[in-house]
């Protein structure tokens, strides 16, 4: 995850010195933070569910 923060400055400081516009690596900077916000996001709903399914197969077990 470190490394595509990494990336994403990169590119920022890229898109800054095309013009000095300070707009454009906001822009950068912004759109790597949505897609690790929803990278993290899904890895924990991932998370959560295989936990629900382990306690389900334990439950399961259990009742046997």
């Amino acid at each position: 995850m470190a490394a595509l923060v990494v990336w994403g400055l990169f590119h920022a400081a890229g898109a800054w010195m095309l013009n000095h516009d300070a707009r454009r690596p906001l822009v950068v900077i912004a759109c790597v933070a949505a897609f690790l916000g929803f990278w993290l996001a899904m890895l924990a709903a991932r998370r959560r569910r295989l936990a629900r399914e382990q306690d389900r197969e334990q439950f399961r077990e259990r009742g046997r």
